[in-house]
């Protein structure tokens, strides 16, 4: 029972860092800017050459993909943390009963 509710505390305290951090992030932001910002580029490649536009297009992609790169990086650096959280977590649960 102690094992099922510390994992239910570190789930939930996962999950509220997670929040709390999407929010900041989301508010540093403002509404509607991306649907914007991808409007201009939409409009911008369409006066492009086809195969100019397509070197954008290409350019934006790896762009995009070392996002997703650094996104899985901290994802996992994030998912350690967890893990050795709920380690120290269960050791101190441990010495305390």
């Amino acid at each position: 029972m102690k094992e099922e509710a510390l994992k239910e505390f570190v789930d939930n305290v996962i999950q509220e860092r997670m929040q709390s951090a999407f929010s900041q992030m989301k508010a540093g932001k403002e509404p509607g800017r991306e649907d914007e910002i991808e409007r201009k580029y939409q409009e911008a490649v369409a006066l492009l050459p086809a195969d100019k536009a397509q070197a954008v297009r290409e350019y934006c992609d790896t762009i995009f993909d070392s996002g997703a790169d650094a996104e899985q990086f901290f994802y996992r650096l994030g998912l350690r943390d967890g893990i050795r959280l709920k380690k120290i977590i269960k050791h101190m649960i441990k010495s305390i009963s």
